[in-house]
């Protein structure tokens, strides 16, 4: 019935049946392979992440280092700011020591990736725009530093964020009672409080050479 439904003639059906037993073993060594390399890429792609997470975090922590870095060893009083000098160095982000390829990764991690070296060019960009600018001297080495941990305290907290939704994505449980995160936080909370300390005396300083000004007679 079937072959009188489309009119096929005995040589079109022979054909037509040679095509199927060759075709049907090609597509399913086709799908065979593209579930391989999916499977292959998930493997990889979890295999490059685990390791990603470690260094985000190490990086994290180096700059909650930094973050907490104000020019001079706090076991000591603090000096003048002409005597502050850095105790830690910057973060490297290096990621040299991943091993796999990246191609299995999505683009927006690649991205982001890349993006946290252009992060650190643009913060030692603005310190040395800092200093190099005229009205800048030895007695202002203290807000050096205050814009110095701001700067490496916002990174910091921008790769921790990445590095979480890596984790979450491989369900990887980070509570361990505590996280350079936490340490973060308390750096930015420090650095307002400073900074609105600062933002007062200042307004305290204006407020008072206004009133001298007042005084003064005619």
């Amino acid at each position: 019935m079937v072959v009188h439904m489309f009119n096929l003639s005995p040589v079109m059906l022979g054909f037509l049946g040679g095509a199927t037993a060759v075709g049907f073993p090609l597509l399913f060594n086709l799908v065979k392979e593209l579930v391989f390399d999916w499977k292959k890429m998930k493997v990889e792609r979890t295999y490059i992440s685990v390791q990603l997470v470690f260094i985000l975090d190490k990086f994290v922590s180096e700059c909650a280092e930094v973050s907490w870095d104000r020019g001079f060893d706090e076991i000591y009083q603090e000096p003048v700011p002409e005597h502050l000098t850095p105790q830690v160095e910057p973060p490297i982000f290096d990621m040299s020591t991943v091993k796999g390829e990246y191609k299995y990764l999505e683009p927006t991690l690649i991205y982001k990736l890349q993006s946290i070296d252009i992060e650190l060019l643009k913060i030692k960009q603005e310190l040395r725009e800092m200093t190099a600018h005229p009205w800048f001297g030895p007695e202002f080495m203290d807000k050096y530093f205050l814009l110095r941990r701001e700067r490496y305290a916002a990174l910091g907290l921008n790769v921790a964020e990445l590095s979480e939704n890596i984790r979450d994505k491989l369900e990887i449980d980070a509570d361990h009672g505590w996280t350079p995160k936490d340490s973060l936080l308390r750096s930015k909370a420090q650095i307002a409080r400073t900074k609105s300390k600062s933002a007062f005396n200042r307004m305290l300083k204006k407020a008072e050479r206004i009133m001298r000004t007042k005084q003064q007679p005619f």
